[in-house]
């Protein structure tokens, strides 16, 4: 239905636009679309790439324009819409957070286009002039930075460690002793040479002792683990901020009506 009313909430620039195309596919024009968004810098993307009008929150004009009102800028947008106040909450509070507003409503335009005729009529049936007031105002940034490291340096040190290791070892004990006197026959003192073991000529015997043996081998002994954690802590930052006050200076007899939240003080006033 071509008049009927369209909601919706993006999270970027670039899917809001896409939604725009396939709205005048369907016989949606721009002139039925309005976009709310919170920052300038988003409603400025918008209106580069479309004719859709578009509300800033954080518009310095916009909130110049509600300096004597208590309605915000997004509550005085979303109450001109045909939303219940319930709505109007939730969608407030997805535009601040960021979040863009899209509403599409075809009867919504005759009213806006009203209100600017009847403006347009006003002015040229006054005179006025507006003084926009501005004041400092501080937006936090966090930045990581490298305060410091820790390096770790592995080193050889040497030291001597004596171990006592038991050995056994042989000894020969050599004993005399008397022969049977048994008569050799066959025995003959002129042949020269050493006989043989299995002749009786001599005897040869091993001599065996234990060596003990150093072997090195590396052994992990222990570790060091490193961890890291994350501390939160509060930091005081303090600036000055500079604010744009009114005072209201009354020269002469002139009658002027001052507003009760201005500060008001004719000539010659201490």
């Amino acid at each position: 239905m071509k008049h009927a009313i369209i909601t919706e909430l993006f999270d970027h620039t670039e899917a809001l636009l896409t939604r725009v195309v396939d709205l005048k596919r369907e016989g949606y024009e721009e002139s039925d679309m309005y976009v709310v968004v919170k920052r300038k810098e988003t409603g400025e993307a918008v209106r580069r790439q479309s004719n859709l009008y578009v509300f800033v929150a954080d518009d310095p004009d916009a909130v110049a324009s509600l300096v004597t009102s208590s309605e915000r800028p997004i509550e005085r947008w979303l109450s001109s819409m045909r939303l219940t106040p319930e709505r109007q909450d939730t969608y407030a509070q997805a535009i601040e957070h960021g979040k863009l507003f899209l509403y599409v409503d075809a009867k919504q335009g005759e009213r806006i286009n009203s209100t600017r005729a009847k403006k347009q009529t006003d002015t040229t049936s006054r005179e006025e002039e507006t003084l926009l007031l501005h004041e400092e105002q501080l937006e936090v940034d966090k930045r990581a930075i490298q305060t410091g490291e820790v390096v770790i340096d592995k080193h050889v040190t040497e030291s001597k460690q004596e171990i006592e290791i038991p050995v056994r070892r042989e000894q020969l004990h050599v004993e005399r002793k008397d022969g049977s006197l048994e008569e050799l026959e066959t025995y003959d003192f002129d042949q020269p040479g050493i006989r043989t073991i299995d002749e009786g000529d001599h005897l040869r015997i091993q001599v065996i002792e234990e060596r003990a043996f150093i072997v090195k081998r590396p052994v992990v002994v222990e570790e060091i683990i490193v961890h890291k954690r994350v501390h939160e802590d509060v930091e005081t930052v303090t600036e000055t901020l500079r604010k744009e006050e009114v005072d209201v200076r009354q020269v002469g007899d002139a009658d002027i009506e001052v507003d009760a939240s201005l500060k008001h003080r004719k000539d010659g006033d201490i």
